[in-house]
């Protein structure tokens, strides 16, 4: 088997003992992005940290990387000079690449129109979902509420009307309403009859 010619491109050997992929899986993943690189995890053994190598930032040093990144896959990209993706794991014999560049290709951030263009689409789809949310709540407090007012309607014996309009409680049983229309003139006996019988709420017991 020949020199593979991309180790050391876009494959940095942390662990020589680890499997390296094949130059085909590599070529694959130089022709997506050629900033990638793939390193073979220091924690989960047969598994594969993909890599970006960072364009910008000063360096830090082995005691403040040490400090600062407690993950050792972390902490190994940063000493190559690069910043973690996400993490690949061989589960078979053979290396099949377009799963790989299927997350790859959704996580880029240029291929969305770059990190400006993906914060504003985050951005509204964090305000939509939002809404979504307050619509719901609003939808539910508005049933709640409903149904409170159908509750006291029902313990209270009343009835909604049309229009809107409810009917009033029932009166008890045992009394009789007088209506307010005035007594016929010269009932002065009867009037001061009923004044005299009328109790607080305006009825008569039987």
């Amino acid at each position: 088997m020949g020199v593979n010619p991309w180790v050391g491109k876009n494959y940095i050997a942390d662990n020589t003992r680890a499997e390296i992929p094949p130059p085909q899986f590599l070529a694959r993943i130089w022709d997506q992005d050629a900033m990638l690189v793939v390193l073979p995890s220091r924690r989960t053994p047969g598994a594969y940290v993909i890599a970006r190598r960072k364009q910008w930032g000063p360096g830090l040093t082995v005691e403040a990387i040490d400090a600062q990144f407690p993950n050792p896959d972390t902490k190994m990209c940063v000493l190559n000079g690069c910043v973690p993706v996400c993490l690949m794991l061989k589960t078979g014999q053979s290396w099949d690449a377009d799963p790989i560049i299927r997350t790859l290709r959704a996580r880029d951030l240029w291929a969305h129109g770059g990190p400006d263009k993906v914060a504003d689409l985050l951005e509204a789809q964090e305000t939509a979902a939002q809404m979504k949310i307050d619509s719901e709540i609003r939808d539910d407090l508005y049933n709640r509420s409903g149904d409170a007012w159908r509750s006291y309607q029902h313990r209270t014996g009343q009835t909604s009307l049309g229009g809107g309009r409810t009917a009033g409680p029932k009166p008890r049983q045992g009394r009789r309403i007088f209506s307010n229309s005035p007594l016929p003139s010269g009932s002065t006996a009867g009037s001061d009859l009923i004044s005299s019988a009328l109790g607080h709420d305006g009825a008569v017991s039987d």
